[in-house]
């Protein structure tokens, strides 16, 4: 395997969960699985903790990034102040083959039962936001999101267990569709950023029961 080969599939593991948040990658037992000396594994661990997937200690190597509730935070923040532009950017740059794209996309929505299979409502919700970002045609957000993406994909190893955020997610989108087809930015924007708000608050209130509370208590301060 050549070193590209090797970190989609550690990444993939990571994304699938097979690889646990907090679980500590020993590169002796990743030299014996890949067939790989010990530099070019080292390489690719590297990048993927510059990736945002690994976290590395001094003197105890790589662990799998495990998101805490500031992070969590922080992710959905920098999500809706760059997804947020870009809603209003794509209402006003995209074209017809964008239109297209939000037609199917709602099609398949519309049509998706996930409430049953969140991981499905995922998969549409990230064809969404690329076809967005896409038509925003901004490289240097596209740059900064690519990065962003990373922690997104860790996120949705949170919101995948939830049926009720998928289906809420689904609806957002739906809103934030027909927004983009009437090419009204203002709204679009404002769907976006709401969705991304809401999806946080939903992330926290299901999964860190009662922190949401004591961490607004805090910032009040």
């Amino acid at each position: 395997m050549d070193k590209n080969t090797v970190y989609e599939d550690i990444r993939r593991q990571i994304v699938e969960e097979k690889f646990a948040p907090g679980q500590w990658l020993i590169e002796r037992e990743l030299c014996e699985t890949y067939s790989m000396s010990r530099t070019p594994i080292r390489e690719i661990l590297w990048k993927l903790t510059a990736d945002g997937f690994l976290e590395q200690e001094a003197n105890r190597g790589f662990v799998v990034r495990r998101l805490g509730l500031e992070q969590i935070f922080e992710i959905f923040q920098t999500r809706e102040a760059i997804e947020g532009m870009a809603a209003r950017l794509a209402c006003r740059r995209g074209g017809e083959t964008f239109r297209a794209t939000l037609l199917d996309i709602k099609k398949k929505i519309a049509k998706a039962n996930i409430e049953s299979d969140p991981s499905l409502g995922i998969a549409l919700g990230r064809e969404l936001h690329r076809a967005i970002m896409s038509a925003a045609n901004n490289g240097i957000m596209a740059d900064i999101n690519e990065r962003l993406e990373n922690l997104t994909v860790l996120t949705a190893n949170i919101t995948k267990r939830s049926p009720a955020i998928e289906k809420a997610s689904g609806d957002a989108h739906l809103n934030i569709i027909n927004a983009m087809l009437q090419q009204d930015e203002e709204k679009g924007e404002q769907l976006m950023r709401e969705h991304l708000r809401e999806t946080c608050r939903n992330v926290v209130d299901q999964f860190y029961p009662g922190m949401l509370e004591v961490s607004s208590s805090g910032n009040n301060k």
